[in-house]
């Protein structure tokens, strides 16, 4: 699986931690990031991820590879 994400990030031109960090910023459904860093270059990766646009067919790949499915509460 990471090796198939790592070629989605090298079609994209970015790394895997970018990539990573902006896919989880693209769903709405998550609500809540919370990101650490220790290093300097983990810090440049999350800003990087903010401002990094996964194109749609991308982030259908992206789910695919991961079998992500979107899961909705619905109340009432």
């Amino acid at each position: 699986m990471v090796e198939r994400l790592r070629g989605v990030a090298d079609e994209l031109g970015t790394n895997l931690p970018v990539l990573s960090m902006a896919w989880i910023l693209q769903h709405p459904e998550i609500s809540c990031v919370i990101a650490g860093a220790s290093k300097p270059g983990q810090l440049e990766n999350n800003l990087k991820a903010s401002g990094f646009q996964i194109p749609a067919d991308a982030m259908v790949e992206i789910d695919r590879i991961t079998g992500f499915h979107r899961f909705e509460r619905h109340v009432g």
